[in-house]
């Protein structure tokens, strides 16, 4: 999948969310708007119901004494007229929703008085005497209120169609609704123009990466870029920062390695020469071993420029756990036991501690190593090597001094570069051991310093941070 497919463009994305939260947000204020109208005009509905009800109610009244008199006066049987309001033939101004109102009036005695011409005459509207309610009357539903006069006893009922109340919350839903469905693609435009106009500062920033050449990677311009992508590009700053130096170390350690190399590869091809020009079988001996001295120094060069290629920065240490430093300095000092004897140096362990540490086994192991190895290497011959461990509350003191030559103060930072010798050293190497021990622990977080020891010679002293638990 390619980085521009849809389902991974910021813009679409941007567009969708956009007009999906527009889209939500005008949805839930044309509902409550609907659901409030409808109230609204459910309300006013009802208040003109019963307001004509009202009306009838006393006008009924008003008849209805009117004829007692002239009943008494003539001696009729009173309000007993049925009276039928026809809108056929009728002339003037008039509405089409008045076929969907209704009234009638009722006697106390259940007798049709008066009703409308739409209204049923062999049933009552309602069935309440009071009250409103929804009837289904002549396939429709209307909404109907009750009144009852008292004393006279007269039942006025008042009907309206629904329908008059639901196409009224129609029109007004649709005049809600339409402006925003047609302002829909005209702000679907209008956002992405906005969004295309923000994201310019990002495709000039991808423009400047795309720029870059692979071996100078400089720091991208922060001008102009928003505050959101500011982390990122600094990040991204950091990321050349560290490549570049990671670059460099690099170009500095094949070089380095191709100089270092070059110096006994070029004696072997001498001794080489020197064995086969040799006419008597001890010059030719004594050529070749010369050659295998110089193949060990190349062998021991090779094994410590790709142990140090291995802790390099990118090279992170794995598999870490809960180690104890006492083991893995009894077993280095029993690996290179023989070597100290043969120059006759005492090795000693002093440990206060197990000396509990968090860390990669094989480091560690190729760290004391090369400690107790340079040691061994420096010291004359009857010295001594001494290795000691101490702890603190938090802490563990890793130590090893030696009786040799050790090294002056000004070349203490010098001796932790690549391929670096001191000027006063005796022995063999490459220049390397240093180096190694020193990435390995910069790798465990700990810390180190160089310093004279009691016998004059050197003494590495390495800081770790002691692990929770001495007792694994």
């Amino acid at each position: 999948m390619t980085l521009t497919s849809p389902s991974l463009s910021i813009r679409r994305r941007l567009l969708a969310t956009l007009l999906s939260v527009v889209a939500f947000s005008w949805l839930i204020t044309a509902l409550v708007v609907y659901f409030d109208s409808r109230h609204e005009i459910e309300e006013l509905f009802d208040a003109q119901l019963a307001q004509s009800a009202r009306v009838l109610l006393a006008m009924s009244e008003h008849e209805l004494a009117e004829q007692q008199i002239y009943q008494s006066m003539l001696g009729g049987d009173g309000f007993t007229q049925s009276v039928e309001i026809s809108y056929e033939g009728a002339t003037g101004i008039g509405h089409e929703y008045e076929d969907k109102l209704a009234f009638q009036v009722w006697t106390s005695d259940n007798h049709l008085a008066l009703h409308s011409a739409n209204a049923p005459t062999h049933q009552s509207l309602s069935s309440q005497t009071a009250g409103f309610s929804n009837q289904f009357i002549e396939n429709g539903v209307w909404r109907v209120f009750s009144l009852t006069g008292d004393p006279s006893g007269i039942r006025i009922l008042v009907g309206q169609s629904l329908e008059i109340r639901n196409e009224l919350i129609g029109a007004i839903s649709n005049r809600l609704l339409t402006p925003v469905l047609l302002s829909l693609p005209a702000l679907a435009l209008l956002i992405w123009y906005g969004i295309t106009h923000a994201m310019r500062p990002l495709l000039r920033l991808a423009k400047n990466v795309r720029n870059l050449e692979p071996g100078q990677l400089k720091p991208l311009p922060l001008k102009d870029i928003p505050d959101e992508s500011r982390p990122l590009v600094e990040s991204l700053n950091l990321l050349f920062r560290q490549l570049q130096y990671a670059f460099d170390n690099e170009r500095r350690f094949t070089a380095d390695a191709a100089h270092e190399l070059r110096t006994p590869l070029a004696a072997l091809k001498v001794q080489a020469q020197v064995a086969l020009g040799a006419n008597d079988d001890d010059a030719r001996r004594h050529a070749l071993q010369y050659i295998i001295q110089g193949v060990d120094r190349a062998t021991h060069l090779v094994e410590q420029l790709l142990t140090l290629a291995r802790l390099d920065p990118e090279n992170a240490l794995q598999d870490t756990a809960p180690l104890k430093l006492t083991d893995i300095c009894q077993e280095t000092l029993a690996e290179l036991a023989n070597a100290a004897q043969k120059k006759h140096i005492e090795l000693a362990l002093e440990t206060a501690c197990d000396g509990q540490v968090m860390g990669n086994q094989n480091a560690l192991y190729i760290m004391l190593r090369n400690l107790i190895d340079n040691a061994i290497r420096y010291t004359p011959e009857k010295g001594s090597v001494c290795v000691k461990i101490d702890c603190d509350e938090n802490t563990t003191h890793l130590r090893v001094s030696d009786s040799g030559p050790g090294i002056p103060a000004e070349e203490h930072a010098k001796v932790m570069e690549r391929f670096y010798r001191g000027k006063a050293a005796l022995a063999p190497g490459s220049g390397l051991g240093m180096s190694i021990v020193q990435r390995i622990v910069e790798r465990h977080d700990a810390s180190m310093k160089l310093g004279k020891s009691a016998h004059g010679g050197l003494k590495v002293s390495i800081r770790f941070s002691s692990y929770p638990n001495r007792q694994i």
